[in-house]
């Protein structure tokens, strides 16, 4: 959702977005039935190069913000972004923006925004970039006007690069719950799982071994169990999501285990929470055992060399079961917290 604010004559905007990954095949395979089944209009393809800039301390990122340049078809916008909350693949964030000429940072203009205190935009140098082909496309539900927007590129940072393939999902007007709608029927078409993780975030982390790689979920639900209980479901899965993430990039046994473990405990909670309150009921619970029956065949391979590290995010998204669950629990959430 895009609440436009005026700040000291600038635009303010606060971005509401379901995010999820997924792979380049099955993207290319599966774009012309994604685009039917989701009724897509105003179907656009925009090559997009985005240079992320911090100190060399990373003082913004220590922050919790972002700043970049993205140029768009010959033009250039120049947004800052604060890191706002995520979960279970929601990102609520304050974004400004203004355009700039050319490719280089105008430092006048951060003053006029939220800018980290001590910080000085006089040494900020390029970090890392994002560069992608985007297909986005406008898609109702309901009354909901949503933009949807399929990711296909890479991310640089020196002499590294890796792969970026997502599907984002952002409220333009309407209910936010309907993003988890769109999403279940994406994941009817092909895998793809919820993910917390900014492409920001993936910049740093690749072009620095020292950036901030640890699970962290504040939990603050005093005095109201089922508000507690569904605070635990949205930390469990966030972490069984964290771990996901982590497990395609370095996989290990232990990681794989913990995975299965957030799983257990969800399917508990969301039973304890039925006790609670019958109205929030939980379908689809042999999505569950298939998740689990999922990652035991993976931790078999994987433990016996029949799996690489390079072949696991093929393997933790060769099916739809456990994105879909992921999806299915983040829309539960997110009727719960309304």
């Amino acid at each position: 959702m895009r609440c436009w604010v005026c700040f000291c004559g600038f635009s303010m905007t606060k971005e509401i977005e379901l995010k999820m990954v997924t792979l380049p095949a099955d993207i290319e395979a599966a774009m012309p039935e994604l685009l039917e089944k989701l009724n897509a209009v105003d179907v656009k393809e925009t090559w997009l190069v985005n240079t992320y800039f911090d100190t060399p301390e990373m003082s913004l990122n220590k922050s919790c913000v972002a700043l970049r340049i993205r140029q768009k078809d010959g033009l250039f916008i120049q947004t800052l972004k604060t890191k706002g909350d995520s979960v279970a693949g929601l990102h609520r964030r304050g974004e400004w923006e203004w355009p700039v000429p050319d490719n280089k940072l105008d430092s006048a203009l951060l003053i006029s925004a939220v800018w980290p205190e001590g910080v000085s935009a006089n040494t900020l140098i390029p970090f890392f970039e994002t560069n992608f082909k985007r297909t986005s496309a406008i898609i109702e539900c309901g009354a909901t006007k949503i933009e949807l927007a399929v990711d296909c590129g890479y991310i640089a940072a020196g002499e590294k690069r890796a792969p970026l393939n997502e599907i984002e999902l952002e409220i333009i007007e309407g209910e936010v719950g309907h993003l988890f709608e769109v999403a279940e029927i994406i994941a009817g078409i092909l895998p793809v799982m919820l993910s917390d993780v900014s492409k920001a975030e993936q910049g740093y982390r690749l072009g620095v071994a020292t950036a901030e790689d640890e699970f962290s979920h504040e939990l603050n639900c005093e005095d109201d169990y089922k508000l507690y209980v569904e605070g635990l479901v949205g930390r469990n899965l966030s972490y069984w999501l964290y771990l996901f993430d982590l497990a395609g990039r370095r996989c290990s046994v232990r990681t794989l285990r913990k995975m299965q473990e957030r799983i257990v405990v969800l399917q508990e909670l969301l039973l304890t929470q039925e006790d609670i309150n019958s109205g929030l009921m939980f379908s689809c619970r042999e999505l569950f055992d298939a998740g689990l029956d999922g990652l035991d065949a993976l931790i078999g391979d994987f433990a016996h060399n029949r799996v690489g590290l390079s072949e696991v995010p093929a393997r933790l998204l060769s099916g739809k079961e456990a994105g879909m669950l992921a999806i299915k629990i983040g829309r539960w959430l997110s009727v719960g917290l309304r």
